[in-house]
């Protein structure tokens, strides 16, 4: 979504959207240009920083879960780590619907002693990233220095949700979401990315990747569409384990809008009780 013409296969809110709620960091980079979870983390800062300013919540809405761990807990100062990559890694240590974080940290004890010994072998997050790193840099994590928080991140309060799905229906939600994108014109989008940035990044993600292959001709449009579901289907698999692991998040089911109106109204009172706290 930080990139301007990636559109529909990013879900980007519509204008209409747009509208009636601010959003922050869209459309804000060339296809090109660079992005990594560590340059995320220096926008957003910067925008919940002005959220605050002026006496209002920032809420922080997306499904990947690597660059919320990043803007909560700080992130290393690297080249670019493509978010293939990091999908990368995640697979090849994808084993039955979870992380073998075994096999993970062993790996990483090989590859790099000294980052192993201080990232606990549960620690997901930061094994993906230190492995993500190690594929594609000649760095050793072990030797990159934290970016250093500052005093307003250190002092945030999070509250964190995750709306809920039975399986079958997040399973009908993907095919759902796929075909509209599909009949809005994805592959035509992919095309035009193409005739102009034929290098960039966001079309090795899901959706656009595919596109680009079908495209290629080396796939059919009913292997287009399948593909992409199953794919889809894999990375909601992960999102889930990366949830799980988190103990902080609170699991709301999506049709629960009493509950949905109940969290919303006491994060409004808590907002305005830190606010009379801090005057």
């Amino acid at each position: 979504t930080v990139y301007k013409g990636f559109d529909i296969g990013s879900a980007k809110p519509g204008k209409e959207d747009r509208e009636k709620v601010p959003h922050h960091l869209l459309d804000i980079l060339e296809p090109n240009e660079p992005f990594s979870a560590y340059h995320f983390v220096q926008h957003a800062d910067e925008v919940i920083a002005d959220i605050h300013a002026r006496g209002k919540l920032p809420i922080v809405v997306g499904g990947t879960y690597f660059y919320l761990r990043a803007l909560q807990h700080g992130m290393y100062q690297t080249p670019v780590i493509p978010a293939e990559v990091i999908e990368n890694v995640e697979k090849e240590y994808f084993e039955d619907d979870t992380l073998n974080t075994t096999r993970m940290h062993a790996d990483l004890k090989t590859l790099d002693p000294e980052a192993a010994k201080t990232i606990h072998q549960n620690d997901r997050y930061r094994m993906v990233r230190a492995l993500s790193i190690l594929k594609t840099t000649n760095e050793l994590p072990s030797q990159l220095k934290p970016q250093t928080r500052s005093k307003t991140q250190e002092e945030r309060i999070w509250m964190k949700y995750a709306l809920c799905q039975s399986r079958p229906q997040l399973n009908q939600s993907v095919v759902r979401r796929w075909e509209i994108m599909l009949a809005l014109g994805l592959v035509n989008e992919t095309r035009m990315i193409l005739e102009k940035a034929p290098q960039a990044r966001a079309l090795q993600s899901i959706g656009y990747a595919e596109a680009v292959a079908f495209h290629l001709k080396k796939l059919t449009e009913k292997q287009l569409r399948n593909e992409i579901i199953e794919k889809t289907r894999q990375l909601a698999k992960r999102q889930i384990t990366w949830l799980r692991s988190d103990p902080e998040i609170r699991y709301i089911d999506f049709r629960d809008l009493e509950r949905v109106q109940l969290e919303i109204t006491n994060l409004q009172f808590a907002l305005g009780e830190t606010i009379a706290c801090a005057q």
